[in-house]
């Protein structure tokens, strides 16, 4: 006699429906786990939090995108970190736009969080402190972000006649080669700051270059970047005692007579590590060099470290020229960075020695004077410092 042959329950039957209803937790369960919406859900109803520091990153990219969106710059916003409730959270300090109130950036942040299906944990006015906005938010009952927003600052008074907005370009990368586009960027009609890297075969002839045509020159520091890059020798990296910090910075100031400070080269990693950006300070308060921040990632401590060790510094608020663009793209980007500086005074550049990146600035730099601008050094930035190179610039 034969076999029956196997069959799945009859439709209908109690067996089809609980089938049924299994295919559709199974496919419920799919979807709430690997959409963000469904994860957030998870979150809030306190299910798991293992979803909370993929949503984070996906918040703080809509939180960058809106600081862009409200005419903040890179060097207008502070990130670092900080507590809330007693968990390490994500900061952003910063101002509000001149043309914007506190409670209108209050309210595209709030919008954003939304769209990224965060929670507002918590908001307040803190009147003893200027009528600064705390804005707090996270996933269920994990807190990921503080945000402070100050109240709009006055414009300067400034008296007699009005300052002209500054640009300062530094040119970075500079060692590998003296050719027709490194003659070029350091014979320029306007002066520049020149960042050298140690130990290339060009570093002593740039540095010599820049002398001869007084142009202010910083030592272009290797740090330890993420992902695994080689920055190059004797880079700073995390987890170096202060002392090794301590002697690779006094071995480049020997070698490299006449800097006035560092800008670190790659450092996405180091710059963000507190340790190593104290000790750093720490070597170049006692030597009264500078720091100027490249801003290799957000997360840099480079200002804060510097302010708490008496290190003067500025950072860097735009690359031209980072990934190998157009002229045109660089071109595009010097405006961008001449809104900076009309918005806000001043505004820092950093360049490299390319063809595209030469011929961008040398067509652009009459147009920028004949519309008011005044390019400057980094070095003449610094307070009770005249810079001797005025004359070059050409300017009436």
């Amino acid at each position: 006699m034969a076999r029956g042959v196997a069959r799945g329950p009859r439709i209908g039957s109690r067996e089809f429906w609980l089938a049924i209803l299994a295919v559709v937790l199974v496919f419920g369960a799919v979807r709430v786990t690997t959409s963000d919406h469904g994860q957030a859900l998870l979150a809030h109803y306190r299910v798991t939090r293992q979803f909370v520091p993929r949503l984070a990153t996906r918040l703080d990219v809509g939180l960058a995108r809106t600081f862009l969106s409200l005419g903040l710059e890179r060097a207008d916003v502070v990130a670092r970190d900080g507590v809330e409730s007693g968990r390490r959270v994500r900061q952003y300090a910063f101002s509000s736009p001149q043309h914007l109130s506190p409670t209108l950036v209050h309210a595209a942040l709030v919008r954003t969080a939304r769209e990224s299906y965060a929670d507002v944990l918590r908001a307040e006015q803190l009147h003893e402190k200027g009528d600064e906005l705390v804005l707090v938010f996270g996933f269920g009952s994990a807190p990921t972000h503080r945000i402070l927003i100050r109240p709009a600052a006055p414009p300067p008074v400034i008296a007699g006649r009005p300052q002209r907005p500054r640009l300062a370009i530094v040119v970075d990368d500079l060692g590998n080669n003296m050719n027709r586009t490194t003659r070029g960027l350091l014979d320029l009609p306007v002066p520049v700051t020149v960042a050298v890297l140690p130990e290339l075969g060009k570093s002593e002839d740039i540095l010599d270059a820049a002398r001869e045509r007084q142009l202010p020159v910083l030592l272009h520091l290797p740090m330890e970047p993420t992902g695994g890059e080689d920055p190059g020798k004797h880079a700073i990296r995390v987890g170096m005692q202060a002392e090794e910090i301590e002697a690779i910075v006094d071995a480049h100031q020997r070698r490299y007579k006449g800097i006035f400070g560092v800008n670190n080269h790659m450092g996405s990693r180091a710059t963000a590590d507190r340790p190593t950006m104290a000790a750093l300070m720490q070597a170049l308060r006692r030597r009264d060099l500078v720091f100027v921040d490249s801003q290799t990632t957000p997360r840099s401590v480079g200002r804060e470290t510097a302010r708490e060790a008496g290190v003067w510094c500025v950072a860097n608020d735009l690359f031209l020229d980072d990934g190998g663009e157009a002229r045109e793209q660089v071109a595009s980007n010097l405006a961008r960075l001449a809104r900076i500086a009309r918005k806000r005074g001043v505004a820092i550049g950093i360049a490299h020695p390319h063809p595209e990146t030469l011929a961008a600035l040398l067509e652009a730099i009459p147009r920028l004077q004949a519309d008011g601008y005044e390019f400057v050094t980094i070095e003449s930035l610094r307070p009770g410092v005249v810079a001797p190179v005025a004359a070059r610039s050409g300017e009436r």
